[in-house]
């Protein structure tokens, strides 16, 4: 099971990929798409809008794939300034989209809620 966590602004939710599902959208990735940087941003957005709109109770497919997108981008990149090894975290700190970083969820210290 691999995972993608979305920190906006306060909000946050997990994007669990199934193994199965991971491997299915690997297969039909195109090889030269891996890595483009437009659709990175395609996915952070469709992230994005489904944490603004509240988590709903099972992931909808096209944040599955997104996901897996980001997932895959930085664990497959070959570049080290992009390589991210394992789950990933998305951060946007003020929920406007104005500085978005990207993590490795081990190298990162989430406060418990209290």
């Amino acid at each position: 099971m691999r995972k993608v966590i979305y920190y906006c602004g306060g909000d946050v939710a997990d994007f669990p990929i199934p193994d199965d599902r991971f491997d299915d959208f690997v297969k039909h990735l195109k090889w030269e798409a891996r890595h483009s940087e437009d659709d990175l941003a395609k996915a952070r957005l469709v992230l994005e809008a489904v944490v603004k709109q509240g988590a709903p109770a099972s992931v909808p497919p096209e944040a599955l794939a997104a996901a897996c997108f980001v997932w895959n981008y930085f664990n497959t990149h070959e570049e080290d300034e992009y390589y991210i090894e394992g789950d990933i975290i998305i951060i946007d700190l003020n929920g406007d989209g104005g500085t978005i970083e990207y993590a490795s969820v081990n190298d990162i210290e989430l406060a418990p809620a209290n």
